[in-house]
C-alpha cells in the first residue's frame, strides 16, 4: 500500500500517510498542529533478497 512522508512546514514534524488515491493528497493535514501547509518526502525504500549468492559480480565469471 502507498505509504509516503510528509514534512509540516509550520511545526517541522516529519509524518507518514496511507493514501489510497492521488485524491487523498489534498486532504493531507500534519497530525500534530493540523497544517495543511505540508510538504511530501522523497521517501527511500528496502528490499530484501533471500539466499545466498556465489559472489558479489553481476554475472557469471569467464576465465
Amino acid at each position: 500500500m502507498p505509504l509516503y512522508e510528509y514534512l509540516c512546514k509550520k511545526c517541522q514534524k516529519v509524518f507518514e500517510i496511507l493514501q489510497l488515491s492521488s485524491r487523498d493528497e489534498e486532504e493531507v493535514k500534519c497530525p500534530h498542529c493540523g497544517s495543511k501547509e505540508v510538504e511530501k518526502l522523497l521517501s527511500t525504500f528496502g528490499s530484501r533478497i533471500s539466499g545466498t549468492l556465489g559472489g558479489s559480480s553481476c554475472g557469471p565469471r569467464f576465465t
